[in-house]
């Protein structure tokens, strides 16, 4: 039994495990984060059935019992029917104690503000959408952009590794050297300084590469060791900025927002009313004896505002909100213009850095070949050796920090342009 559970234990282990870019990214719809913004869109959904839902009839049942300090009509009688009541000798409905039961209904036949209601709610719901694809795309960004960062880490440290590796045999030679005393023993504290130096570095990319993985980790769930292949497949479709849709929808329901205002300020009300209650009064006034009548009627109400200064105000806060996210979405459009040239522009000129790089790193690998063979006939001090293989080990980091912006670049551009990464990444 106990093998059976650790066997169920590492299959649930692998199965959290991401093999490629496209299982994080699926993986995020799966977290707490997309789930809220489900939910968001399911609240905007019932918001619009709740608008929708005024324009059935509105139905209830009443019943109330009334015991009054002298006597009370039970119901309105003209003087006529009283007359014709007093002829029959049936007593006028008058009593301290009444009963009523009955039912009611209003139906809206004109209420203006509903219709203008019902289609913001529509816009709020296609923003919630929005928002929800909005939100996503960036988490696929911030998954990239630390994927591209733990592959950039994980070059740094092979580099970091393979320039120790280069100083120790140095050093090894150096020590053979200060024993036959053709050089000072400083130097091997010279080279021991700089393999200090190296370790610092080496342990801070692991700092740097644990909290990545947490990132990641965090957005999908998903465990990962290292950084995951990464292989640009289609190049980012540029179209509309995608956050100025969701924008456009908030200055649709600000729109909205300004002309219920106007509706409930200068549009009148129409709606159709039906009552039916059945009325008891205990001990009628008259002949003390219990008295029973059906009462109803059915309306036709209107209601047409006059004057209403908290109306007036009311407008003209919603004409300043509607001004505002149409400001809002001109600043948002300037910006994310400015933002997308931008990248573009540093995307050609990375493009350009990194054959330049790759050539770089070249002539200093024949730098520090050369630079070797003058350290160990003792043409070279071992300052000057230490400088060739930091000109290595930078242009390697320039090289392999310059591919990581290039992700971060693309997966930004994806963002503004609303490119899920899925299809652009592999």
């Amino acid at each position: 039994m106990k093998k059976l559970s650790i066997l169920v234990f590492i299959i649930f282990a692998i199965g959290l495990q991401a093999t490629t870019m496209r299982d994080l990214f699926d993986a995020i719809k799966r977290q707490p984060t997309s789930k809220i913004d489900r939910f968001s869109e399911q609240m905007a959904t019932i918001a619009k059935d709740k608008v929708d839902s005024n324009y059935f009839p509105k139905i209830n049942l009443f019943a109330n019992y009334t015991h009054y300090n002298y006597a009370t009509n039970l119901l309105p009688v003209d003087p006529k029917s009283a007359g014709k009541l007093i002829a029959m000798n049936q007593p006028l409905p008058f009593a301290k104690t009444i009963q009523r039961v009955g039912i009611m209904a209003s139906v809206p036949i004109f209420v203006k503000e509903l219709g203008i209601l019902s289609k913001k709610t529509k816009y709020l719901l296609k923003g919630a959408k929005l928002k929800k694809e909005l939100n996503f795309y960036k988490n696929e960004a911030v998954v990239l952009g630390s994927n591209a960062g733990l592959e950039y880490l994980k070059h740094l440290k092979q580099t970091l590794d393979a320039t120790k590796r280069s100083i120790l045999k140095m050093k090894s030679d150096t020590q053979i050297a200060i024993n036959n005393g053709r050089i000072p023993g400083i130097a091997k504290d010279k080279i021991d300084e700089k393999l200090n130096q190296l370790e610092i570095g080496i342990n801070n990319i692991k700092i740097k590469q644990s909290l990545l993985l947490a990132q990641i980790q965090n957005l999908t769930g998903l465990s990962i060791d290292g950084s995951l292949p990464m292989k640009l497949v289609k190049k980012v479709d540029k179209g509309e900025f995608f956050a100025t849709k969701l924008l456009q929808q908030s200055i649709n329901a600000s729109q909205s927002d300004l002309m219920v205002a106007k509706a409930k300020r200068y549009y009148p009300k129409l709606a159709f009313n039906v009552m039916w209650s059945e009325n008891y009064a205990q001990n009628d006034a008259n002949k003390n004896t219990d008295v029973h009548r059906s009462y109803g009627y059915y309306q036709i109400g209107a209601l047409m505002p006059l004057y209403d200064r908290s109306g007036d105000v009311d407008i003209q806060l919603k004409k300043i909100a509607l001004m505002k996210n149409r400001m809002r979405l001109n600043k948002t459009k300037q910006e994310l213009s400015i933002e997308a040239q931008s990248l573009k522009k540093e995307l050609a000129l990375l493009k350009k850095s990194i054959d330049l790089t790759k050539e770089n790193i070249q002539k200093k690998k024949n730098l520090l070949e050369f630079a070797k063979v003058a350290f160990k006939e003792g043409r070279m001090t071992e300052e000057d050796y230490l400088r060739y293989e930091d000109g290595l080990l930078g242009a390697r980091s320039s090289y392999y920090q310059i591919i990581s912006k290039k992700w971060q670049d693309i997966a930004k551009l994806a963002v503004i342009y609303g490119n899920d990464l899925r299809g652009v990444v592999r």
